[in-house]
């Protein structure tokens, strides 16, 4: 079989190939450890960009062209009014389509289990068009299909049609019910479609009621198609004149809703995420740049058993670029072997990573909660180009320098002293060591600077892991419930529903107190008595309608006054509590309770509020963010709208244990009524807020590591290196008395100059390129000095053991046999 190799295949490649495979087989260790080297280096580079590939360049799966896609709001990250989008549509010009859709839940009920809240999204008809998409089963919606008064209809995501009706044709035509009326089920989504969210169906966005009024701006975005030719500035312009055009028609109404035009990464992934993933593309690009320096210097060990037969081809008439394109195919053939092997470590670490993501819901902490676990991870031709690159790329950043220098042998001195000498003596070994030592400078450098990168990031996730909450978290079960509109259309009615769920929750056994909270988003305030301001100048909060005993049942007792009572009605004078943030801003040296202000924008009615207590602040009351801003809390009693509502309770008993009981509450007020989230301990609500930056800290610990461990080894390699060198010299010098010390410390300081450089070089570096994390850092600077300080040790001790093993070795020299050797 080996014959046959060797004679059919071997011999059957081009000389040059021939040769640089027989170059490579001769020393087998080299090349299995330079192979070794360059797969983790080539794997983990591939697999962080199939990841930001995925996440940044790639879009929406199943749309086309995702990059000629623009979102549009009236207002900083969501909302548009349904008449500005017609005026919109109607007028523009640079898009080819124009689409709106807003996001709502749907109960589903069908022979074919029991009634359940899905995610829904409600879309005009043409949304579908514009992306790109169309169904693999039925049809598409049209304009009749969001007429007012027409038959209710639905499109099915491909997940669900899977997930609940196990992929039957049948249903396309079949008649569920949907939030209690009949709905005709049109079709089906390709595999993977979700847009623009996980979404389970997609139902007509019917104009009726509020939605024509062009002052409610609460519909998600508008996305538009840009034609041929047309640039994102020039659609910006041209939006803009629409707006001048409609701002002079509805002065009122327009005076606040200027169109926001979005690329694809300001809206769904924002800068935390381009910055975290574009992050580690750079701290993975530095661990191979690592690996090509370990690589080049050993190229140059190498180099000192290959002088003679490189000498001996310059002698038969082989030109200096011959030498050079042979070492640099036989470079690149390592670099493609590695690039081989590097693809089948990063398929395996992205779909770890992957599977990892999806599980923890990291996806929403990191890019928010339009572009959330849509995310298709595959490898596409931007990834097989990026391989393909990088690994030729690397074959000839290491291979070049070592190339080089071959190239320029003294071919006499080569000849007549051998291999040992000539790699050994005059200028030309000088140039060599320089050229390791400036190396190993660069790989010190970049391993401090990922390892400092690795200590900020870690030290943050510590300080959110241990961050005081401002409550008690243990102990509390959460679930969230949402009423059908066309159940319960008034107020009182939601109100009256959500009272009796809380009070039958909470004479549940092993419940303690139940509580009952929904968020509203950020509004504009004036405080009373303070300065007028402009629309424009009026600061926004975000807040929270809770029930009596919100504080009690979170265990977070009030910094000053009183908590809601369930004499706070709508009788009775309006009321509010706000969190220290909030009293900190608006009056940072006075006591706020009984101070005045009022919420705008419609929220209270634009009445003056009371404010009768001050909470501590609360991480997470909004259920997105550690940090807490400042928030302002209503009573439910004197603000009853609201559909849907969490409910906390308070529990004697692990959490778990009574989801059960809480589900059996809920069917029996009404058994149509799903849950949409929960029940489940509250606890792991905020295990993401956790673990994402968990998550990307240990990916910078372990690129820092892959680092720390390919440069102590570089540094280990160039002093091995030099000791086999200087053999006959250590010989004589022990001949000559000197001890094992003198010997050590002769080793050490060899080391320590490239360690030197590289540590100030890197600490200087790791100043710069920190700053780049500041916005996902928490409680810790950029240039942390534990985090430093923990760098340069952690380098040093690396470092020590690289130069002490060979030290080792030195020192055990047998000056007879290194004296007697050449």
């Amino acid at each position: 079989m080996t014959a046959w190799f060797e004679t059919k295949v071997f011999d059957g490649l081009p000389q040059d190939l021939r040769y640089a495979a027989r170059a490579l087989r001769t020393n087998p260790s080299f090349a299995l450890t330079a192979i070794a080297t360059l797969a983790i280096g080539i794997g983990i580079n591939a697999a962080v960009f199939t990841v930001t590939n995925a996440v940044i360049f790639k879009g929406f799966p199943g749309t086309k062209q995702n990059d000629r896609l623009v979102y549009i709001t009236s207002h900083p990250g969501c909302c548009v009014s349904y008449p500005d989008f017609e005026d919109w549509r109607a007028q523009a010009k640079s898009f080819s389509g124009m689409a709106i859709v807003h996001g709502s839940k749907r109960t589903l009920s069908d022979a074919n289990g029991f009634a359940e809240s899905y995610d829904a999204t409600e879309i005009s008809a043409d949304t579908f068009k514009v992306a790109g998409a169309s169904p693999i089963l039925g049809r598409d919606f049209t304009a009749a299909d969001e007429a007012p008064g027409a038959p209710p209809t639905a499109i099915l995501s491909y997940a669900f049609w899977e997930r609940r009706y196990a992929k039957d044709p049948s249903i396309v035509g079949q008649t569920v019910r949907m939030n209690g009326e009949p709905m005709t089920i049109l079709g089906v989504m390709p595999p993977g479609f979700s847009f623009p969210q996980k979404i389970d169906l997609w139902v007509p966005l019917v104009p009726t009621g509020r939605v024509l009024q062009r002052e409610v701006s609460d519909t998600w975005f508008v996305f538009g198609r840009l034609k041929d030719g047309v640039t994102f500035d020039n659609a910006r312009a041209e939006m803009q004149t629409i707006w001048s055009r409609l701002e002079a028609a509805y002065p009122q109404a327009e005076k606040d809703s200027k169109p926001i035009l979005y690329t694809f990464d300001d809206f769904f992934i924002g800068p935390n995420a381009t910055l975290l993933y574009k992050t580690m593309w750079g701290a993975v690009g530095f661990v191979l740049l690592i690996a090509c320096a370990n690589l080049a210097n050993l190229l140059l060990a190498r180099a000192v058993g290959r002088t003679r037969e490189l000498s001996v081809r310059i002698a038969l008439g082989a030109g200096r670029w011959r030498i050079i394109r042979q070492l640099l195919l036989e470079s690149v053939m390592l670099s493609t072997l590695g690039g081989f092997f590097g693809w089948w470590i990063a398929t395996a670490s992205v779909r770890v990573y992957a599977l990892y993501a999806d599980g923890a819901g990291l996806s929403d902490q990191i890019n928010g909660n339009w572009f959330d676990n849509v995310i298709n991870y595959s490898m596409d031709y931007r990834v097989f180009a990026y391989l393909v690159a990088i690994s030729l790329i690397t074959g000839v950043l290491f291979g070049l320098a070592p190339a080089r220098r071959l190239s320029k042998l003294d071919v006499n001195a080569a000849l007549k002293d051998g291999a040992r000498g000539a790699s050994a003596s005059g200028k030309r070994s000088g140039q060599g060591t320089r050229l390791s030592g400036v190396l190993v400078t660069a790989e010190m450098a970049l391993a401090v600077v990922l390892l400092a990168g690795a200590g900020v990031m870690t030290r943050s996730f510590f300080h959110v892991y241990n961050t005081d909450l401002g409550f008690k978290l243990d102990n509390l079960l959460g679930a969230f419930v949402e009423l059908p509109q066309a159940n319960y259309p008034r107020p009182e009615a939601q109100a009256s529903l959500f009272e009796t769920l809380q009070a039958r929750a909470a004479a549940m056994p092993g419940v303690e107190s139940v509580a009952l909270f929904s968020q509203f988003n950020r509004h504009p305030y004036e405080l009373a008595g303070a300065t007028p301001l402009t629309a424009a100048e009026r600061p926004v909060v975000s807040g929270l309608i809770v029930s009596a005993g919100y504080f009690r049942t979170l265990e977070a007792p009030m910094v000053s006054g009183r908590e809601f009572n369930d004499a706070d009605t709508a009788s009775q004078i309006p009321v509010a509590i706000v969190n220290q943030q909030f009293a900190r801003a608006a009056w940072p040296s006075e006591n706020p309770v009984g101070k005045r202000f009022r919420l705008l924008n419609g929220i209270t009615s634009g009445d003056w509020l009371t404010i009768v207590g001050v909470a501590p602040n609360i991480a997470g009351s909004g259920g997105t963010t550690i940090q807490t801003p400042p928030l302002v809390y209503l009573p439910a009693r004197q603000n009853p709208a609201g559909s849907g509502r969490w409910i906390l309770a308070r529990t004697l008993v692990p959490p778990a244990t009574l989801a059960t009981a809480f589900r059996r509450e809920v069917q029996a007020l009404d058994p149509s009524l799903p849950i949409v989230l929960g029940p489940q301990p509250f606890a792991e609500r905020f295990t993401a807020l956790y673990q994402y930056r968990g998550i990307s800290g240990a990916l910078f610990l372990l690129f820092a590591a892959i680092a720390l461990l390919l440069a102590s080894l570089g540094l280990y390699a160039v002093i091995a290196h030099s000791v086999t060198q200087r053999t006959q010299e250590i010989g004589i010098r022990i001949a000559i008395g000197a001890s094992a010390r003198d010997i050590l410390q002769l080793i050490l300081r060899q080391g320590a100059p490239p360690l030197a450089l590289g540590l100030a070089l890197g600490l200087a570096a790791s100043l710069a390129v920190n700053r780049l994390l500041q916005s996902m850092l928490v409680q810790v600077s950029p240039a942390d000095p534990t985090a430093f300080a923990a760098a340069t040790g952690i380098l040093i001790l690396a470092a020590a053991l690289g130069c002490l093993i060979p030290a080792r070795r030195a020192m055990r020299v047998d000056p007879v046999v290194a004296l007697r050797s050449e």
